[in-house]
């Protein structure tokens, strides 16, 4: 079954979002991106951004996994934010990550008529 717009409309947001992370790895910093802060509301906005763009409302336990994806993501935004540091953030870019991938495989499994 072919993807649909929004989950590459998805796309674009979550691969900026990964591509910061490793520039910023590279040197410390990344276009707007000067601090470990900084790195992760920008991460949390673009995958705030790639959820809006490509969501559909998971049924069942696809729900149950989507919540708590979200939630470990907020919450590793969130300890970054008060920590400074740079554990939770590679947390938080990988739980948006893999968001998107479980997110993108679920639409492409599901039935055009189940959406």
């Amino acid at each position: 079954m072919p993807q649909e717009w929004r989950d590459a409309v998805a796309t674009v947001p979550v691969l900026f979002t990964v591509a910061l992370y490793v520039d910023y790895l590279a040197d410390g910093t990344a276009v707007w991106v000067h601090d470990v802060r900084t790195m992760a509301v920008t991460a949390l906005l673009l995958g705030l951004a790639a959820f809006v763009l490509g969501a559909r409302p998971p049924t069942g336990a696809a729900k149950w996994f989507s919540v708590l994806l979200g939630a470990g993501a907020l919450a590793a935004a969130v300890l970054t934010l008060v920590t400074g540091d740079g554990g939770p953030l590679a947390v938080l870019v990988v739980l948006v990550a893999v968001q998107w991938v479980v997110s993108t495989v679920r639409h492409l499994r599901t039935p055009a008529g189940r959406r």
